[in-house]
Parts: structure tokens; C-alpha cells; sequence
């Protein structure tokens, strides 16, 4: 049985993620962007001290239709806490990942670390979307459908947000996070529920799998340079800047230097480089940071509710 995460291992988070030397960590090498993004890399799990705080997962199947195949549902919450009423913050997994990853020992410790330590509590609902940047791709493969339609019932069904505050329709999902292609994908996410004119609480991106042209993006599932653009965060950021937005990213990521770009474009509230490279050491040192900012914008109320309750 690995050994659970404690307080203590990730109280870095906060103040140390723009202090502290990046390490060369779980085999992360410093790639070009032309480079495959590396595969997801766990969260380290810390030596066992004093009494865990970990964050409660579960992990199960449902059938996706907009996928065309059953697909992993993962739950992470904090202990004890009242399912009905907690925003829900759908989480986004990286290129060759699934939804396992936020239920990994590491990523139950931090959270829980964070809820112990007094941020807001929300649940994490991840699902599996592919390697297609979470967008339609493949035939009759659709995870950005799945999320908008499919995942809302799925949390209904579990008796999550099924109460959910001013603004939110029941069930559906407050903010969203998402690591690598995800971090990507939850931009685009923020984007499709603007479009629907039922914006996200906030959107935090870690890591983001960003290009900076066709020739990179061409490596990766896109049609051609035209879907690439459509579904470019670097062109339709202008439709999300109401929502509250993080950025973080290694200065030592292969995706660096488009996360400077993005953040110069899009002003984020938070918009952090700091030492690190694209791996879990990295994760690890900001995923605190993270969990306070979704904590922090948890409960507000939505952009645009008022106009969206009326109509």
C-alpha cells in the first residue's frame, strides 16, 4: 500500500513555488515544444507523518455516449463533506492520461491538505476524455460533448451540486482545472459554457499544452490548421476573460514559452512561471496554490447569472 500523503510534504505550494529550484523529477527532461508531451507524471507520494488528511476518492464506470464507450468517472472530495451543496470543479486529464490521475495518493493528499488547512471545500470530478485536446476528433468521439451534456446527469444521478448555489443549474459543474492537454481543454471548456451562456465560476490551467503554430500544433489531433485555430486558446481568449482564470507553468516546461504568450494576451488573474519542468515535482509544488484559488472563487456567483436566471 503506498504511503499517504501528510500536510506538511506540500506546505511548499504556497509560498515556495516561485522560490524554490526546479528538480529534474520522474524521468522530466527538458523538451522542445516539438517534442511529445511526456506522458502524466504522478504526484510524489511523501513519507507518512502524524495524522492523513487525504481527500476522499472513488472511481467508476459509465457509458458515454458522445464517446462511444464506457469511460472512468473519479470523485474526489473532502471527508465528511455534504454532497449537495459543493460546487463541483471538473478536472481534465493530460495527453496519454485518464481520470485515475487526480485520484492518485499524491494529488488526494494536497487537496486534502488544502481542505484541512481551511480552503473552501469543492468536489473534483474528473472523467475520461481521450487524447484528442478535448475536442470532437475522431467519428463519433466527442469528449467537449460529453462534459457539456453527458457529465451534469452523471453528477445528478450521484447527488452531486443537485443544490447547487445562485446561478448554477443543478448538477453542472462551477469551475474547472485541468493539467497538460487539459489545462488546454479546460480553457476550451470555459469557452463552450460562455458560448451557452452558462459561465464557470473559474478555470485554473496547469501546464497548459499550448502552440504557438500550426507546424507544432500539426503534430498533435487536430484536422487541420483551421480546427487547430478554431479551437486555439491564443485566438478566443477574448470570449473568456470574464471568468476568473489561473495559469501556472515551469520556466523549464516545453509549453513555456506559449504560456508566456497566453498569459501576455489574456491578462489572467493569476499567471505564474516559476522553477520548474513539466512533471509531478512541479504539480506537486503548485497544486496548492491552485486548490486555494478554485477554493477562493468556489463561491462566487457566476458572471452573468442574474441575466441567465431571468431567461
Amino acid at each position: 500500500m503506498p504511503a499517504r500523503p501528510t500536510r506538511r510534504q506540500f506546505m511548499i505550494g504556497s509560498a515556495g513555488a516561485l522560490g524554490v529550484a526546479g528538480a529534474v523529477g520522474l524521468g522530466g527532461l527538458l523538451v522542445g515544444q516539438d517534442s511529445p508531451a511526456p506522458p502524466p507524471q504522478r504526484i510524489p507520494d511523501p513519507p507518512r507523518r502524524g495524522e492523513p488528511t487525504d481527500a476522499v476518492g472513488t472511481v467508476e464506470w459509465v457509458d458515454s455516449a458522445a464517446r462511444g464507450r464506457r469511460v472512468r468517472l473519479v470523485t474526489v472530495m473532502p471527508p465528511g463533506a455534504e454532497r449537495l451543496r459543493l460546487p463541483v470543479c471538473v478536472a481534465l486529464h493530460g495527453l496519454r492520461g485518464n481520470a485515475v490521475w487526480w485520484n492518485e495518493a499524491g494529488n488526494r493528499g494536497l487537496l486534502g491538505d488544502a481542505w484541512a488547512r481551511g480552503v473552501p471545500p469543492f468536489a473534483l470530478v474528473g472523467v475520461d476524455g481521450g487524447d484528442n485536446y478535448w475536442h470532437p476528433y475522431a467519428s463519433g468521439d466527442d469528449p467537449m460533448a460529453m462534459l457539456l451534456e453527458e457529465l451534469p446527469v452523471w453528477l445528478r444521478e450521484r447527488g452531486l451540486a443537485v443544490a447547487p448555489a445562485a446561478g448554477d443549474l443543478p448538477g453542472e459543474p462551477a469551475m474547472v482545472t485541468g493539467v497538460s492537454m487539459g489545462g488546454a481543454g479546460a480553457l476550451l471548456y470555459t469557452r463552450e459554457r460562455m458560448r451557452r451562456r452558462r459561465p464557470l465560476r473559474a478555470v485554473a490551467a496547469i501546464s497548459p499544452g499550448l502552440f504557438t503554430d500550426w507546424r507544432v500544433a500539426s503534430k498533435r489531433p487536430f484536422t487541420g490548421q483551421a480546427d487547430w485555430e478554431a479551437n486555439d486558446p491564443m485566438r478566443f481568449f477574448p470570449e473568456i476573460t470574464p471568468v476568473p482564470a489561473g495559469v501556472w507553468c515551469g520556466d523549464r516546461d516545453p509549453f513555456v514559452d506559449a504560456t508566456r504568450r497566453y498569459i501576455a494576451l489574456a491578462r489572467p488573474e493569476v499567471g505564474a512561471v516559476s522553477p520548474g519542468r513539466h512533471d509531478g515535482l512541479y504539480y506537486a509544488k503548485v497544486m496548492p496554490d491552485v486548490a486555494g484559488f478554485l477554493g477562493r472563487h468556489s463561491r462566487d456567483e457566476p458572471m452573468g447569472s442574474g441575466a441567465r436566471r431571468a431567461g
